[in-house]
């Protein structure tokens, strides 16, 4: 797969998040807020959570696009990052499907309370690989990223953002943390749409009769 078609994936998967957050913002809520599904029964609830499964399915292709970038692969701080963030997300994805489990738990219950800790365990995972990536592609990269220059900051923002503002968010309310994370999905979108833009390395012009090298474009 191309790296513009992946980016092509996870800018939908970036705007079919913040699309859900949004629904959750709206949506008419069928229990109370005591509910661990709330806003949703359990039947919604499980619906809802399989609909995030899969949409974390498409950052997840971004991500590893982003990995295979010959500028990613030529910084180590960048790769180790990198792989840290996507495990980071793999395992937000997994977790999608895993908070199913509590869909007729109370908030605050044990069983809730460890659904939560799977949460706040992959959530900042993602977040650090993220951060520290970004910083790598900050401060080592002399690559011009060709139409994207923009994306090793991107990659360092969204990190960055699991920590402030998105975590004080999700403590705040319920609607604060929709918000966040709403956003958040707009910056994997932002991710998904530099890929797009991404050129593939080009040939430098050699000496007759000498081999071409390429560069990263």
């Amino acid at each position: 797969m191309s790296t513009k078609t992946a980016g092509g994936i996870c800018l939908v998967g970036g705007i079919v998040g913040a699309a859900q957050a949004v629904v959750m913002l709206v949506v008419s809520p069928a229990v109370s807020d005591d509910r661990y599904s709330y806003p949703f029964d359990s039947t919604g609830y499980a619906v809802a959570q399989s609909s995030f499964f899969v949409q974390h399915l498409l950052l997840l292709v971004g991500v590893v696009a982003l990995l295979g970038l010959p500028t990613v692969r030529s910084s180590r701080g960048a790769q180790i990052g990198t792989w840290i963030g996507l495990a980071g997300m793999i395992g937000l994805t997994v977790a999608e499907l895993v908070a199913i489990s509590a869909h007729e738990t109370a908030v605050g219950s044990d069983h809730a309370a460890l659904v939560d800790a799977v949460y706040g365990i992959v959530v900042p995972l993602s977040g650090l690989g993220f951060l520290v990536a970004g910083i790598a592609l900050l401060r080592g990269s002399r690559d011009p990223w060709a139409g994207a220059g923009w994306l090793p900051l991107l990659v360092l923002v969204i990190g960055l953002f699991v920590f402030v503002p998105m975590t004080p968010a999700i403590i705040a309310s319920y609607d604060a943390a929709r918000i966040a994370i709403g956003v958040w999905m707009l910056l994997f979108a932002a991710l998904g749409l530099g890929l797009t833009r991404v050129s593939p390395p080009r040939a430098v012009s050699a000496a007759p009769g000498t081999p071409s090298r390429s560069r990263v474009a």
